[in-house]
């Protein structure tokens, strides 16, 4: 067979694979849990609050409520970006730990709208901390919420699916059926009855 005959199937193998990886990234789109701009919103969180923390390090705020407000706040930050690139990495992975960082993400963003409001000292910036707490902090914090609450939905929703497959929780853990109970009958057995 000259070299001319064998280029045509590898290239039409090609062309299936392609095909077929194209379907398989379909699919995987459209069993989303979530859309695809929740990992982006995560991602740019993180990336947003970055400088910001650099800057709560390194700047001295005249009028300071304590003498470690720099680290408070800077510290507090810090934990903000690991939860936002957490939640980031878990709802990528399509894992269900995502629901937990998303959680704790949310709640640190309304406890940083709350102390930034409460201990603003200059009406200028009680203005600013209110406005990004209305229109940056609580929102954020609404749609981690909104995350959390479609991935626990999800599993609330498998719960009646797995006990009707025969699956158990014992000793806080998910077992399966027992293998004679999962496996239909051999052919001979169903002739016998």
């Amino acid at each position: 067979m000259d070299h001319a005959g064998t280029a045509r199937p590898e290239r039409l193998q090609r062309i299936r694979r392609k095909r077929r990886e194209r379907r398989i990234a379909e699919e995987w789109r459209r069993t989303r849990l979530l859309p695809t701009w929740i990992e982006w919103f995560f991602v740019a969180g993180a990336a947003v609050l970055i400088p910001w923390t650099v800057f709560l390090f390194t700047t001295n705020e005249p009028g300071v409520i304590s003498k470690h407000s720099r680290l408070v706040w800077g510290g507090f930050d810090c934990f903000l970006v690991i939860g936002f690139a957490l939640t980031a990495y878990r709802v990528a992975r399509r894992s269900p730990r995502g629901a937990i960082t998303a959680t704790a993400t949310g709640t640190m963003l309304f406890i940083d709208a709350w102390f930034d409001v409460l201990t603003s000292r200059r009406a200028s910036e009680q203005l600013i901390a209110v406005l990004l707490a209305l229109f940056a902090e609580i929102p954020c914090g609404m749609i981690c919420f909104y995350v959390a609450r479609r991935i626990i939905g999800l599993f609330e929703a498998s719960i009646p699916v797995l006990r009707e497959a025969g699956f158990r929780l014992s000793g806080g853990r998910l077992t399966p059926p027992p293998a004679e109970a999962v496996l239909p009958p051999a052919a001979g057995e169903l002739s016998e009855r």
